[in-house]
């Protein structure tokens, strides 16, 4: 006889039957886990997608630069940078990437309408803003630049800056202005311009007849930067020269030397002196800052108490500028420093003993030039300076001229080496000063 299966519902007990108040019986009770699951699941995905875009670049923090807008225009003298609209900006915050000087700007607090001129050194200049917390950066503005236009420092008619009689004065490159700067108190040693009060005019610093070491420029009159008050003794005011920069990771200063030439300094506007070195062998005076032997460090550079070229590295040793000899008069002959040759190596235009233009350089030794003497400029024993005041292109070396005290110049250097006068706009010869020379 076949046996007979009850359906399994039939053989339930009504004991175990449960009631739900619920429309859909037990069917809420497993809904919480698939729902849990799922959402993990989502969660999971969402993650993964966002970790993939971060890595991948996809995805990008807010930026805190702030928001600004730059123009850079063209022009015959190098390129001008301008702030058209947008946030106040902290120049200290700012790098050029592909201009001559990069941190140009610090030390200014930039609004809509300034501007700032700058040297281009490649094809393209980057705005670049730094955050203060992180160092993270961000391009504000990026800029092509006209490889046509006049750019690096031979890039346009140079100005050159004399002390004459109770003035101090800006010559506009041969057959340009010759403009009173400032009418100051008997001027007796220059250093060469740079906007050290960061208002994006050149300054001019000196010292007086009362070793007062001061600044001025066209727009802010004259300030006072340090005297006798301010550092052990006096500053020294004859045969001697101003150097500018920075140097060894220091603020953009005035250097200088105390009148007894034992101590180098330097000082700030909005600061009080600082000594920077105290050689063994003394301080006369400052030719300025840049890499002289080839190391790719820059150096600071400056004439002994016996007038012998020297340069001072970072870590505090000093040694000689190979035939480094300047001479010494009513002024001392330690002139400028200027990449001539565009070789990447600066050298030091001086005059020495015998009233000749020298150009120290790189010793042959070592592949570079050795000194090249010009004996025909017959120059006093001042300071001597380059640039480009006939807009070739080229540096020019300037000085003062021996026999009547007029400004001169070296045309053509190291090639054809013509001797011309420096002359102002109604073709007059301009006089110079034979103990301050030029800057």
């Amino acid at each position: 006889m076949a046996a007979v299966v009850a359906p399994r519902l039939a053989a339930r007990s009504p004991a175990m039957i449960r009631w739900s108040s619920s429309p859909f019986g037990d069917r809420d009770r497993g809904l919480s886990p698939v729902v849990g699951g799922a959402l993990l699941v989502a969660i999971v995905i969402l993650l993964s997608v966002l970790a993939s875009a971060l890595a991948f670049g996809l995805l990008t923090e807010s930026s805190p630069a702030p928001t600004t807008r730059f123009e850079l225009d063209d022009g015959t003298c190098g390129h001008e940078l301008r702030h058209v609209a947008g946030d106040r900006i902290d120049g200290d915050r700012i790098e050029l990437d592909g201009a001559d000087d990069p941190v140009v700007l610090a030390g200014r607090n930039l609004t809509a309408g300034d501007r700032q001129r700058i040297d281009a050194v490649d094809d393209e200049i980057a705005v670049v803003w730094r955050a203060e917390e992180t160092d993270d950066s961000y391009v504000l503005d990026r800029f092509e630049t006209d490889t046509d236009a006049a750019d690096g420092p031979w890039g346009c008619p140079g100005t050159v800056y004399t002390a004459n009689t109770a003035t101090i004065d800006s010559v506009d490159g041969d057959g340009g202005a010759v403009e009173t700067l400032s009418a100051t108190a008997d001027a007796q040693a220059l250093g060469p311009t740079l906007d050290l009060t960061a208002d994006g005019t050149a300054d001019v610093p000196f010292v007086d007849g009362d070793g007062e070491l001061k600044l001025t420029n066209s727009t802010n009159g004259t300030t006072t930067l340090a005297d006798g008050s301010t550092i052990p003794g006096d500053i020294e005011h004859a045969k001697t020269r101003l150097g500018v920069g920075s140097w060894d990771g220091s603020d953009r200063s005035v250097f200088f030397v105390n009148e007894n030439h034992d101590t180098l300094y330097r000082v700030t506007p909005s600061g009080t002196p600082v000594a920077v070195a105290s050689p063994g062998n003394g301080v006369q005076a400052i030719s300025g800052i840049g890499d002289v032997d080839g190391d790719g460090t820059d150096e600071l550079v400056f004439a002994d108490a016996s007038q012998q070229l020297r340069y001072l590295e970072p870590d505090g040793t000093t040694k000689n500028v190979d035939d480094g000899q300047t001479g010494s008069n009513n002024g001392i002959g330690a002139g400028a420093l200027a990449d001539i040759d565009d070789d990447g190596t600066v050298s030091v235009v001086v005059v020495d003993g015998s009233n000749d233009v020298k150009i120290t350089g790189e010793p042959t030794a070592s592949g570079g030039e050795g000194t090249t003497t010009l004996t025909a400029p017959d120059a006093v024993k001042a300071p001597p300076t380059v640039a480009d005041v006939d807009g070739d292109g080229d540096g020019e070396i300037v000085y003062v001229g021996l026999a009547d005290g007029k400004l001169k110049y070296v045309d053509d250097v190291r090639d054809g080496n013509d001797v011309r006068y420096l002359e102002d706009d109604d073709g007059n010869e301009i006089d110079g000063s034979d103990s301050s020379g030029l800057v």
